[in-house]
């Protein structure tokens, strides 16, 4: 009769230890699974290409001509911390920039010349 209560003692601390994982953030390397959706803008003079990738490997793929923007959604697995990947390429394909932003605001994308070429920019947070 002694092993009843330690039974349900067991799978109260159980249930009270799931609620507490269910609470906490998730870790860095698990991102949210859903739809995800996000807005571009191209602040720059020129036009502008890339991808938005999902790391269940979904992607959207744009043109932006100056001063444009688009938003779109995309329905997969995002990085950890809710992040997507953002990345700028030339008219070849070959990226120019990247990086890993959240979707809580939009994403400005930019382009200024420099002495030696173009620096290509996405605001990442």
């Amino acid at each position: 009769m002694a092993t009843l209560p330690r039974l349900i003692l067991c799978c109260f601390l159980l249930g009270a230890l799931g609620e507490a994982q269910a609470q906490t953030p998730q870790s860095p390397g698990i991102g949210a699974t859903g739809k995800i959706c996000f807005q571009l803008r191209n602040r720059s003079s020129q036009t502008l290409y890339g991808r938005v990738q999902l790391q269940s490997r979904e992607r959207f793929t744009f043109r932006l001509d100056r001063n444009q923007q688009v938003e779109s959604c995309l329905v997969g697995t995002t990085y950890g911390g809710d992040r997507i990947s953002v990345v700028l390429i030339n008219y070849l394909g070959l990226p120019l920039h990247t990086c890993y932003t959240t979707t809580w605001h939009p994403i400005d994308l930019n382009a200024r010349r420099q002495a030696e070429g173009w620096l290509y920019m996405a605001d990442c947070r």
